[in-house]
């Protein structure tokens, strides 16, 4: 199974991509750059899922402590799933526990200096 994951920095995010299928044997490379992000100060993130054709329980996992960690940093995170991945997080109700949006572009919009003003 093969899991990619590219980093890239925006003027007011850090949008983490990743594609193929995440488990067991790679959602450490999620964590892993969710954390360089948190080391690198930044605090609006979005996990760009729309590429993910497959999740098991421990990518779940990872999902969950990157959201944790990046809250406690006092951070954002918001989630682009593709429709594999809103299938998973529908079927587990997790499909509330994140902050979901369609694209990185309205993510962005979410994170823009007029949406904190709100």
């Amino acid at each position: 199974m093969s899991f990619n994951v590219k980093t890239k920095k925006l003027t007011n995010v850090t949008v983490v991509k990743g594609d193929g299928e995440m488990d067991f044997h790679n959602f450490r490379l999620l964590r892993d750059s969710v954390e360089a992000a948190l080391a690198e100060g930044d605090r609006r993130i979005i996990l760009d899922f729309s590429k993910l054709s497959y999740l098991d329980s421990s990518a779940l996992g990872s999902l969950l402590y990157s959201q944790k960690r990046v809250l406690e940093g006092g951070g954002q995170m918001l989630v682009v799933a593709s429709d594999p991945m809103m299938d998973i997080l529908n079927l587990t109700h997790l499909d509330n526990h994140f902050k979901i949006v369609s694209s990185v572009t309205k993510g962005c919009n979410k994170f823009s200096p007029q949406s904190e003003a709100q």
